[in-house]
């Protein structure tokens, strides 16, 4: 196994998690754009087969995203294995076209951020302003097709040959 395969998925997500705990400075009706960029690198690696990313290393970066940024501890980390359930389902399902796929991510997205919508309204014994919410998936959707079309531009095409030098006789 390879360290792209081994290694790379769980760096990246607590990569993005330490992005996720940075100020930024962002306004507080944007704040909750960050957390959701580990979801998007949760996604794409449970997707990806060869990829390994355990579960553990999912829960201990929530975990660490609510210890470092004082929030109700747990939340993330069962906001980031609901992630990686609902890439878990989508992976399961038949659909191979390119649309069914954006459908599939968006509609992963949107479960993730209505579960943390709920949990923290839960927290709150209150209902919560859903717009924070929205305008974060959006903002991540947005994000993570940026991402996914620099792979594709980065991607050599298949038709390219390789040349092979060898030596003669």
């Amino acid at each position: 196994m390879t360290w792209r395969v081994t290694v790379l998925p769980a760096l990246s997500v607590l990569a993005l998690t330490f992005a996720a705990i940075l100020p930024w400075g962002l306004p507080s009706d944007y704040r909750f754009v960050l957390p959701l960029l580990p979801v998007v690198a949760i996604y794409y690696w449970t997707r990806d087969d060869a990829a390994w990313l355990p579960e553990w290393v999912l829960f201990l970066c929530g975990l660490l995203l609510d210890v470092l940024t004082q929030g109700p501890l747990g939340s993330w980390a069962l906001v980031y294995l609901v992630a990686y359930i609902a890439a878990v389902y989508a992976s399961r399902s038949a659909i191979e076209s390119p649309r069914g796929k954006v459908a599939l991510f968006t509609t992963a997205i949107i479960t993730v951020t209505f579960f943390a919508w709920l949990a923290a309204s839960a927290y709150f014994l209150e209902l919560l302003d859903w717009k924070p919410y929205a305008r974060g998936a959006f903002f991540a959707l947005i994000l993570a097709a940026l991402v996914q079309l620099a792979l594709v531009i980065a991607k050599p095409s298949k038709s390219a040959t390789s040349l092979h030098l060898t030596r003669g006789d």
